[in-house]
C-alpha cells in the first residue's frame, strides 16, 4: 500500500495549475517567451523594463500560457508607458493583469525586514540558495523536493548560519535558531516566507501525485526488469548475493538517502519470488530489510524471497481506515493470534483457527454468544494490539500439527509476516495478502491494528553479528544477550525504515515497543517524527515499556524513562504506566496487593490513585521529578493505563491468587501451595474495580484479552490445583510465553459463564466513549476541567474527580472507593447515577449526600 506525499506545513495538497508554464511576451524581450515566477496557487509575476516599443507599436505585452501562443491574455496587447519598469502580476484563475511601477527591476521598492534570506536543506544539499523579495515582506523560492527520508530544511538570514530560523512548534511560524523543518512532500513547491510575521508556507506548483519516485531502500528493491540488492557492510568489502543459485558480487556505492557503507548489485530479469541470500566474508546473513523468508531456514541458510508487493493487495482493495479524532479516544485490546481462535469454542472455521484469517472471521458464536472479531466489536474496543506477528525464530518452519508455542519475542525477520499464522506459509503472495486482509477486515469492523514490535533484541546474535558487531550493545540491556544498539545511525535507520514499511505496505495503525527503555530518547524522537511526518493523517499510536531487562545502563540518563517521556510529546510517543498499575493491583508476580484490594500502603495512601485519575500529568515545576517519578505525561495520550498484560499473572489469576490463603511460591514465582478464595464474588468485584479505574482515568486504557470474562492461564483452567499454575522453570501462569495451548488458548465458554464481568467492561467502555470528559486531550484541559479530591475524612480510601469539560454534553463526578460503603456529597445540582459496581445504571434525581459502594467505581452525570 503506497502512500502519496502529503504537505506537512502551511497548506494542503490541492489540485493546482502548473504555474511555471506561464510566460511573458512583449516588446522588452522581443516577444520571446520568458517564464514568470510563481507567487501563489493562482498568481505569477515578472518585472520588466519597457522602452519606446517596436516598429509596429508602443510598449506592450501579453501573457502566454504554454509559450506557443495557443492560449494568451489579454485578447488585445496590454499597453504601458515607455521608459518605465513595471512589476507585472497575473492571476491565472481570473486572467487579471496588474501592473505596478517600480524604480527598477533589480531592486523593487518593497518593504522588507530581512536584508536577504536563504533556503538551506536536504533538497539543495544545505547550500544557501537566495530567495527573492517578491512583495512587501514576502520572500519566495521555487524548490524541487525529492521526498527523501528525513527531508528537512531551514532558513538562513546571512548564509553562514549565524542567524537561522526553524520551527520548534511545527505551527508554520518560524523560530529563531529553531529546529529543522521536516516534510515528506515531493515535487516542485513554492516556498514563501513573510519576514514580518515569520509565517512560512509551501504551495504545490508541480507536486508529485502518482508514480512518485521513492527513495531507494536497502534489501531487495524489485522492479519488473531488474532487482537491486543492497546491504549495509561497514567493515568488509567481501559482499555477495546468491540469487536462484547464481552468485553476484556487490560493490560499494556512494552514500545516499542517509545511508552509508552500502554495497549494491543490480540483477536483471523479473525476479519476483526468487530466493536470495547475502553473504559477507562468505558467511550467509539474513537480509535485515527482507520482505519474505523461506520457512525453516535459520541463520545457517538465511534464505529470503524477492517480492513484488503490488501483487499482494487485499482482494477488493483497501477499506477506509476507522476514524480516530484524538489518540485519547483509543481503547486498546491486546491479543495473541493463536490464543484467540484456536479452541473449538471460538466457532472459527477449522482451517483458520489460530491464524491471521481466524482473527477476522465474522459470524462466529459459542452457544449463541459472539466470539472472535464479533466479540471485539460488541465489547467496543477501538484498537487491537497483536502480540508479535513478524517472523519469529521459535517454532520456525514446523508444521501446524506440531503444538510448538511461543509469544514471538524472539525476532528473526522484522519485516516478514509469521508463517505459523498463515494458512499458506510457502505461498508467499498469499502469506502477505492474508496479513493485509486481516488488517483490512479489522478496519472494516471499525477497529485499528497495533503491532507489538521487538527491535530491542534478536533471537540470537547470529542474526546480525556476521554483518557487523555494531548491531549489538556492549552491555546486555534486554536481558537476552543480544540487545540492539540503536545509537548506531544505520541500526536506528533500519528500525525507522521497518516501522514505516509496516505502516505503508501493511496498513497498520501503530506500534507497541517491547522494552523501548533500552533506546535513547533522541532516537525514538527521530522515529516518531519520521512516522508522523510521512503519515500525518494516520494518528498513529506509538508507545512502549520505559524500562530495560533489569540491566545497569551507562547511558541511563538519555534512555526512555518516565523522567524523559515528556521529551517525546511532540512525536506522540507514550509509555505504559507501570506506576499506576502497581498502585492499583500491587505486585505483578506474587500476592502483594494495592488500592483495588483496599491496601492503601501500596497506593501511597491514595495519592498515587489521585495522580493516576489525572492521567499522571507532568508538571515541570514539581520538585519530585526524576527518572521514575509517576507523574510523567506531558499529554494524556502519553499514559497507557493498564493493570494486566501478557507478562506476569493475568488479571483474574492475580486477583484469585492474592485472595487465596496459604500461598507458597518459590523464587521463580511458581505456585507450590494455595487455598482458593472462599468468596469468588468478592474477587470478581475487585477485578471490576481495578478495570473500572483504568477505564475512567485520563489517558489511554489497555485491556488484555480475556480479562473481560475472567480468563485464567492455569493448565486447563484448574485454578484450585497448585501444579496447574506452573510450567517449566519460569513459565506457567506467571509467564506463559512458551507454555502449551492448554495454558494459553481462550475458552469461549467463559464469556457465557461470566457475562456479568463482560457486561461491566462493555458498559464502562461505552461510558468512556460517550463522554469526552473521560478522555481529555491536553494537560491544560485536565488542569482546567478536572478537580480531583482525596478527602481526609476517608483516609485515602475515597478519591473523587469532578469533570466540567466543555466538549462534553455532561458534567461528570467519578468516585473511587476502596473501602466500605460511604456517604459522600455530590456537587451542587441534580445528578444521575450512570455507573456503579454492576456497570451501567440510570438512576435520576440525585442530589446532596448519596451512598457510594465500596470496592467500586461510581460515576454520576449531570446534563448542562
Amino acid at each position: 500500500m503506497k502512500t502519496l506525499p502529503i504537505l506537512a506545513v502551511g497548506t494542503s495538497l490541492l489540485s493546482a495549475p502548473v504555474l511555471a508554464d506561464w510566460h511573458f511576451r512583449g516588446t522588452p524581450n522581443q516577444w520571446h517567451a520568458s517564464s514568470m515566477t510563481p507567487i501563489d496557487t493562482n498568481h505569477v509575476q515578472t518585472c520588466q523594463q519597457f522602452q519606446q516599443g517596436d516598429a509596429t507599436g508602443g510598449p506592450r505585452f501579453k501573457i502566454d500560457h504554454y509559450g506557443d501562443w495557443a492560449e494568451s491574455y489579454p485578447v488585445a496587447d496590454f499597453t504601458v508607458a515607455g521608459n518605465q519598469s513595471y512589476r507585472i502580476d497575473f492571476y491565472t484563475d481570473s486572467q487579471t493583469i496588474q501592473t505596478t511601477p517600480v524604480a527598477d527591476c533589480e531592486s523593487p521598492s518593497y518593504a522588507q525586514t530581512f536584508p536577504q534570506l536563504y533556503f538551506r536543506g536536504t533538497p539543495n544539499a544545505w547550500d544557501p540558495t537566495a530567495m527573492t523579495l517578491v512583495d512587501h515582506h514576502t520572500w519566495s523560492l521555487l524548490m524541487d523536493f525529492d521526498g527523501q527520508t528525513n527531508q528537512r530544511f531551514k532558513f538562513d538570514l546571512t548564509g553562514d548560519w549565524s542567524q537561522n530560523y526553524g520551527d520548534d512548534q511545527r505551527d508554520g511560524v518560524l523560530d529563531a535558531s529553531g529546529e529543522d523543518i521536516f516534510t515528506p512532500i515531493q515535487g516542485e513547491y513554492l516556498v514563501t516566507v513573510n519576514d514580518q510575521t515569520l509565517a512560512y508556507s509551501m504551495t504545490p506548483v508541480n507536486p508529485c501525485t502518482s508514480d512518485c519516485d521513492e527513495p531507494m531502500m536497502l534489501g531487495a528493491s524489485y522492479q519488473p526488469e531488474q532487482t537491486t540488492f543492497s546491504i549495509w557492510s561497514p567493515e568488509t568489502r567481501d559482499v555477495t548475493v546468491t540469487v536462484n543459485g547464481t552468485v553476484y558480487p556487490l560493490t560499494k556505492v556512494s552514500d545516499f538517502n542517509g545511508y552509508t557503507d552500502v554495497y549494491q548489485a543490480v540483477v536483471p530479469g523479473d525476479l519476483h519470488l526468487a530466493e536470495y541470500t547475502f553473504r559477507i566474508n562468505g558467511i550467509p546473513v539474513r537480509d535485515p530489510y527482507g520482505k519474505m523468508a523461506e520457512p525453516g531456514t535459520g541463520d545457517d541458510r538465511a534464505v529470503n524471497i524477492v517480492m513484488d508487493m503490488s501483487r499482494t493487495e487485499p482482494i477488493g482493495g483497501w477499506a477506509a481506515r476507522p476514524a480516530l479524532v484524538n489518540r485519547e479516544d483509543a481503547v486498546i485490546y491486546e491479543v495473541h493470534v493463536r490464543d484467540f481462535t484456536l479452541d473449538d469454542s471460538a466457532g472459527v472455521s477449522s482451517g483458520k483457527r489460530g491464524k491471521f484469517m481466524g482473527l477476522v472471521e465474522t459470524g462466529t458464536r459459542y452457544n449463541g454468544l459472539k466470539t472472535g472479531l464479533d466479540h471485539l466489536v460488541d465489547l467496543g474496543v477501538t484498537h487491537v494490539q497483536l502480540l508479535p506477528v513478524y517472523d519469529f525464530a521459535t517454532c520456525d518452519g514446523l508444521p501446524d500439527s506440531d503444538p510448538c508455542y511461543n509469544w514471538g519475542y524472539d525476532p528473526r525477520n522484522y519485516n516478514v509476516p509469521e508463517e505459523r499464522y498463515s494458512q499458506s506459509p510457502t505461498d508467499y503472495e498469499a502469506r502477505a495478502r492474508e496479513f493485509k486482509t486481516m488488517v483490512n477486515e479489522f478496519h472494516k469492523a471499525g477497529i485499528r491494528v497495533i503491532m507489538d514490535v521487538v527491535y530491542n533484541h534478536t533471537y540470537a546474535k547470529e542474526m546480525f553479528e556476521s554483518i557487523s558487531g555494531r548491531y549489538y550493545t556492549p552491555t546486555d540491556l534486554s536481558g537476552t544477550g543480544n540487545s540492539i544498539d540503536a545509537d548506531q545511525p544505520m541500526v536506528s535507520r533500519m528500525i525507522q525504515d521497518s516501522l514505516a514499511y509496516w505502516v505503508d505496505e501493511y496498513g497498520v495503525d501503530g506500534f507497541r515497543f517491547d522494552l523501548i527503555g533500552i533506546f535513547s530518547q533522541q532516537e525514538v524522537v527521530q522515529w516518531g517524527r519520521a512516522l508522523n511526518l510521512q503519515f500525518p493523517d494516520r494518528n498513529l499510536l506509538l508507545y512502549g515499556e520505559p524500562w530495560n531487562g533489569y540491566a545497569s545502563d551507562p547511558k541511563e540518563a538519555q534512555r526512555v524513562r518516565y523522567g524523559t517521556t515528556h521529551q517525546l510529546v511532540e512525536e506522540h510517543v507514550g509509555v505504559f504506566n507501570g506506576a499506576y498499575r502497581e498502585a492499583l493491583k500491587g505486585s505483578n508476580d506474587d500476592t502483594r496487593t494495592g488500592y483495588m484490594f483496599n491496601n492503601l500502603g501500596s497506593a501511597d495512601a491514595g495519592w498515587s490513585v489521585y495522580d493516576g485519575l489525572r492521567g499522571s500529568a507532568y508538571d515541570p515545576e514539581d520538585s519530585r521529578n526524576g527518572t521514575w517519578f509517576r507523574n510523567f505525561a506531558a499529554d494524556p495520550e502519553q499514559s497507557i493505563n493498564y493493570i494486566s498484560a501478557h507478562d506476569n499473572f493475568g488479571l483474574w489469576d492475580k486477583v484469585f491468587l492474592s485472595l487465596s490463603g496459604n500461598v507458597v511460591q518459590n523464587s521463580s514465582h511458581q505456585v507450590l501451595a494455595l487455598t482458593p478464595p472462599a468468596n469468588l464474588d468478592e474477587a470478581k468485584r475487585v477485578l471490576n474495580f481495578g478495570m473500572g479505574m483504568v477505564l475512567t482515568s485520563q489517558g489511554i486504557p489497555f485491556i488484555h484479552a480475556g480479562d473481560e470474562f475472567l480468563r485464567t492461564k492455569t493448565d486447563n483452567e484448574q485454578m484450585n490445583v497448585p501444579e496447574a499454575w506452573n510450567y517449566g522453570a519460569h513459565g506457567g501462569t506467571h509467564n506463559t510465553y512458551n507454555a502449551p495451548d492448554s495454558f494459553n488458548k481462550i475458552r469461549w465458554h467463559r464469556r457465557a459463564e461470566h457475562a456479568a464481568t463482560f457486561n461491566y467492561f462493555k458498559d464502562l467502555i461505552a461510558l468512556r466513549r460517550h463522554h469526552a470528559g473521560l478522555r481529555m486531550t491536553s494537560n491544560q484541559d485536565i488542569a482546567n476541567y478536572l478537580s480531583v479530591s482525596r478527602p481526609d475524612a476517608f483516609g485515602g480510601q475515597v478519591v473523587t474527580g469532578y469533570i466540567t469539560d466543555p466538549k462534553d454534553t455532561h458534567d461528570l463526578f467519578v468516585v473511587y472507593n476502596s473501602g466500605n460503603n460511604q456517604t459522600i456529597s455530590l456537587p451542587s445540582g441534580t445528578w444521575t447515577l450512570a455507573a456503579d459496581a454492576t456497570g451501567a445504571r440510570n438512576q435520576t434525581g440525585l442530589s446532596g449526600q448519596v451512598l457510594v459502594e465500596g470496592t467500586a467505581v461510581t460515576v454520576f452525570t449531570q446534563t448542562r
